[in-house]
């Protein structure tokens, strides 16, 4: 995956009570759970049958922290797989600065160095917007991201982009994986009614 990807999803389901669909990546470590700990990072509302939406999931990943309850925030940086990133204070306040190579070639590691309370929260960004977090770092503690190419769909009642998955009104717990590797354009439809559930297919990738 060297480019950014082109999706266009498709309603061909007969979505009569409005389903929202939702799309969220994984933190491909041991401990995530994505009920408890996943993001929506993008939501679809709306589009009816036959009818679809275009959006772009770009390749470049940013990275920041935040604390007070997300209420104060860093800069974000351009972020890569492989690198370290650590939440300081200095003479301007607290920031986040670049801080060498990660403990694993596969992750993003951003360390806590500041003291403030609860924690800091550390966030991974596409397109502006959060589609990774990990809250309550302890200062002294890291957060640690591993990404595969793999977006996540899902189906649900009421759902906020950027908001957990906890906090949302899901219509399942089973999720649809798609592998992104090497793509750069995908059409995913989505089928199926209220009474027998819904189903994604992968009707082109490329």
């Amino acid at each position: 995956m060297s480019s950014n990807v082109r999706i266009t999803y498709v309603n061909k389901s007969m979505n009569k009570d409005l389903p929202k669909i939702f799309l969220f990546m994984k933190n491909e470590v041991p401990t995530f759970d994505c009920l408890k700990d996943g993001v929506a990072w993008k939501v679809i509302e709306d589009v009816g049958r036959e009818s679809s939406c275009e959006f772009s999931f770009p390749i470049e990943t940013e990275v920041g922290a935040s604390w007070s309850k997300r209420t104060c925030k860093t800069k974000k940086l351009s972020s890569s797989i492989g690198s370290k990133y650590t939440v300081l204070k200095d003479d301007t306040g607290i920031t986040i600065m670049p801080d060498g190579s990660a403990g694993d070639t596969k992750s993003i590691d951003v360390s806590n160095d500041v003291h403030v309370e609860n924690g800091i929260s550390v966030e991974l960004y596409k397109d502006g917007k959060i589609m990774m977090s990990k809250d309550i770092v302890g200062y002294g503690q890291k957060a640690t991201f591993v990404l595969h190419p793999k977006l996540y769909w899902g189906v649900a009642s009421e759902i906020q982009e950027g908001k957990e998955l906890s906090s949302a009104v899901l219509d399942s717990d089973n999720f649809f994986e798609q592998n992104i590797e090497g793509a750069s354009n995908v059409t995913i439809a989505l089928y199926g009614n209220a009474k027998d559930g819904y189903q994604f297919k992968v009707e082109s990738q490329s």
